[in-house]
């Protein structure tokens, strides 16, 4: 079984989330069929520590609101 629609439109929104504080490389995994706690996986870059905290808040405030 695929990710769902609404587990691929969150995946977006926090993808674009994570864009918006310049985080880079970033890439999504449907892992539905080999992990049965998760549909996707989002991976994202960011040059250093503080950045990574900007990243992970706006991600958080995004899909909170969503």
């Amino acid at each position: 079984m695929a990710a769902t629609e609404h587990a691929i439109e969150l995946t977006h929104l926090a993808a674009q989330a994570a864009a918006d504080k310049l985080a880079t490389d970033l890439v999504a995994f449907d892992v539905s069929e080999r992990f049965p706690l998760a549909d996707v996986f989002l991976i994202a870059s960011a040059p250093n520590e503080r950045a990574v905290g900007a990243v992970v808040d706006g991600v958080e405030e995004t899909l909170f609101r969503a």
